[in-house]
């Protein structure tokens, strides 16, 4: 079943602008997003499960997968308790395995495991992207590009916002729609407040 929210990132993207000015690693939309993931996976145990031979295995660290295109097709590699590590550190290991899977030098260890992996479509001028789950896993989240748009404030006045759309792949084995929503909710938390990414995982 599929769950969908549109998140506010104007946050995100000061907060990213300010901290890729320092210099010490290039932070990316998607950097945040596996970030959040991980510490999403880490406070929703229930959700950092597949379903494996007709039984329930529940992980013990929060790893998410990573969508990569590359000209020999889509691969994930996998960052292993993405929930346990700095943002910087999580910047750092996803931009290396991702210049892995393009050089093609990924292990069969760096693409099996983790309950949920990031597609992010945003580069291509898509508000919405309906992905479909990796065998193995038991979510995928589908990223849209950053739009501009008009909400009312708290006093009914149109204020300018900038929005990216998620929709969420839950596999109804492991996540019923109360456990989906609350799970994505999580995620849209840590990226709507990016500071508690910052200040520790």
């Amino acid at each position: 079943f599929y769950l969908s929210l549109d998140v506010d990132v104007c946050r995100l993207l000061a907060l990213r602008e300010e901290l890729n000015g320092f210099g010490v690693e290039r932070l990316t939309l998607n950097h945040f997003i596996v970030a959040a993931l991980g510490r999403a996976l880490r406070d929703e145990p229930a959700a950092n499960r597949v379903w494996i031979d007709d039984q329930i295995l529940q992980f013990e660290t929060s790893d998410v997968g990573v969508a990569v295109d590359t000209g020999r097709g889509l691969f994930v590699p996998v960052l292993r308790d993405a929930g346990g590590l700095a943002l910087v550190e999580v910047a750092r290991r996803t931009q290396a395995l991702v210049e892995r899977a393009r050089d093609g030098g990924l292990s069969v260890a760096d693409t099996s495991g983790g309950a949920v992996t990031v597609s992010n479509a945003g580069m291509h001028g898509v508000a919405y992207m309906t992905p479909i789950i990796n065998p193995g896993q038991a979510m995928i989240l589908g990223v849209g590009s950053v739009r501009e748009l008009f909400r009312p404030d708290a006093e009914g006045r149109p204020e300018l916002r900038r929005e990216i759309g998620l929709v969420l792949a839950c596999d109804h084995r492991i996540l019923d729609g109360v456990a989906g929503l609350r799970f994505l909710n999580r995620v849209a938390s840590y990226l709507e407040q990016p500071l508690k990414l910052v200040l520790g995982a």
